[in-house]
């Protein structure tokens, strides 16, 4: 589930507001904060990914640029000089959405705990954070700190079953606080990225579709609406029974590989990445029903949301998986996962000998009796 949303929150624009500046200004202040202490700056902007980075100064850092003309952004206070990856993989990091507005940023020690003012923007997306929370990467972090508090257990079955199951009432809640959101407020720029945090699966199009419609036209417009729309669009394609959409993408040499390629073969396509924590939990299953079902006809293509090559193949590599996978390296916006109406990973779609559609959503033991069902001699 991590960051899935920001598949929404990281190419969001909305209504061009009027009387705009050109630029925005973010100035922050951290206490008496200075080297190497620095701050790493992501944000998303004409459907391209930009990032900045500015050392600490006496506390004070800075950064301007423009936005067209909402963004999400993502904002990492490095301490220690550490660097980029362990500073966004950390714990003094900040989510947040504004526009071309000059923000300022106030804080003694952190970015976690930092008053932001000067942005509509920003007091609109905390409205619907309050409303909604805990956000996706915030349920991430309390189901690694719960499994950190105990690494005596993290082989125990019962154990992390629990920390799953406990992460998933969290989704399941942040869910269905998303759709009376969208659906109570359908002039909020944040309904659709809303409705998006609620849509995750081909059952949630049927509630979601009314929802979107009532939006108002300028609201569906936006880049939030249009990925709503390729949403259900895309769910209308994936039928059980229709023919699942080939699909061309390279793997890790390089080197394209097609969905087609695989008829005559059982192909569970699973969506993941490297960064989320419930798909690695359940790689493991993968690697045993792989070992169980290859020789009888089972193949699986695994498509990464990673946008980092070498955290996607260090990923691979450490958790042995020795099947096709394959990435664009566009992290959430990756093609495939568009053309799936992917919104939350891990997601699976599993495929019979003619390339048609079998089921969706299966992992866990679900996956597992369907497997034994499809391949009993």
């Amino acid at each position: 589930m991590k960051k899935i949303l920001n598949l929404l929150l990281l190419t969001a624009s909305s209504l061009v507001a009027t009387a705009q500046s050109s630029h925005f200004t973010i100035t922050g202040h951290i206490g008496n904060l200075g080297a190497p202490a620095k701050v790493y700056f992501d944000y998303m902007t004409d459907n391209k990914g930009h990032g900045d980075s500015a050392i600490v100064v006496n506390g004070s850092f800075k950064f301007t640029g423009h936005m067209n003309p909402y963004s999400s952004c993502r904002m990492a206070l490095d301490h220690k000089g550490a660097g980029k990856d362990m500073a966004t993989h950390g714990l003094d990091v900040l989510y947040f959405n504004f526009a071309d507005e000059n923000m300022e940023i106030n804080s003694k020690d952190s970015l976690t705990d930092a008053k932001i003012t000067g942005s509509k923007t920003y007091d609109e997306y905390s409205a619907y954070v309050k409303e909604v929370g805990p956000m996706p990467w915030d349920i991430d972090r309390i189901s690694n700190a719960q499994i950190a508090a105990a690494p005596e257990l993290v082989g125990d079955t019962a154990f992390t079953n629990q920390v799953a199951r406990q992460h998933y009432k969290m989704v399941a809640d942040y869910q269905i606080k998303n759709f009376e959101f969208a659906k109570t407020h359908p002039d909020s720029y944040f309904a659709p990225i809303a409705l998006f945090g609620a849509a995750s699966n081909e059952h949630s199009v049927a509630k979601a579709e009314p929802v979107f419609k009532a939006m108002s036209p300028q609201i569906q417009a936006t880049d939030a609406g249009k990925t709503i729309q390729e949403f259900i669009n895309a769910h209308y394609r994936l039928k059980v029974g229709g023919t699942a959409p080939d699909f061309t993408q390279v793997n890790v040499a390089g080197k394209p590989v097609t969905l087609s390629a695989y008829k005559g073969k059982i192909v569970l396509i699973d969506f993941w990445a490297s960064w989320c924590s419930p798909c690695r939990q359940e790689i493991p299953n993968l690697v045993t029903q792989y070992k169980m079902y290859k020789d009888k006809g089972l193949e699986i293509l695994s498509v990464s949301l990673d946008s980092s090559r070498d955290k996607w193949l260090k990923a691979v590599q450490q958790e042995g998986m020795a099947w096709p996978q394959v990435c664009d390296l566009n992290g959430q916006s990756n093609s495939v996962a568009r053309l799936y109406g992917v919104s939350a990973i891990p997601a699976t779609f599993l495929v019979d000998r003619n390339g048609n559609l079998i089921e969706t959503g299966l992992r866990g033991e679900d996956l597992n009796k369907k497997l034994a069902e499809l391949f009993k001699d």
